[in-house]
């Protein structure tokens, strides 16, 4: 006697090496909460991504992960005037 495999498709059952994968069905993707924790800056227990997010614009933080936009160093700008005075401050250090 052979064991057969089945799996639902579309509300039938189909033999598992005949069925399509799932990875080909188009869905869309829906993500769940966020499992329970404890705040390291509040330190209350935070249930929900809401709850999450709140707590970050609180006390403005950020979420460090894909979003590396954030950590581009911005351009470095000299103030005015600065070039001559450290030429000026160097040229009265060599008595010139």
């Amino acid at each position: 006697m052979t064991r057969k495999t089945y799996v639902l498709r579309d509300g039938k059952l189909v033999e598992k090496h005949l069925a399509t994968p799932l990875h080909d069905i188009s869905a869309p993707y829906v993500m769940g909460d966020l499992k329970p924790y404890q705040s390291m800056v509040t330190g209350e227990m935070v249930e929900s991504r809401s709850r999450h997010r709140q707590i970050l614009r609180e006390h403005k933080l950020i979420e460090v992960g894909n979003e590396t936009h954030y950590l581009k160093s911005q351009p470095i700008t000299t103030p005015p005037g600065l070039k001559d005075t450290l030429i000026r401050e160097v040229k009265r250090h060599r008595g010139y």
